[in-house]
């Protein structure tokens, strides 16, 4: 059995995995007709204010709601 302090020293050793900043996707918002090209980390941080149905990958295009007036909330 190996002891606490090396398989603690072990922990954390892995490189997270790469993040592409500049990644953006297209956007159009099914209430309003409004079209924007979001980048994608802000996306998933929920910076953009848009609403996507589906999972959004780098340099798709795809439909949802942009939240920027009454007929846009999800």
């Amino acid at each position: 059995m190996r002891d606490f302090g090396s398989w603690f020293g072990e922990q954390g050793s892995e490189k997270p995995a790469e993040v592409d900043t500049g990644a953006t996707a297209w956007l159009r918002c099914t209430g309003c007709g409004k079209t924007q090209i979001v980048n994608l980390k802000a996306y998933e941080n929920g910076d953009t204010g848009w609403y996507v149905w589906e999972e959004v990958d780098a340099d798709g295009d795809y439909e949802g709601r942009c939240g920027g007036s009454q007929f846009c909330m999800p």
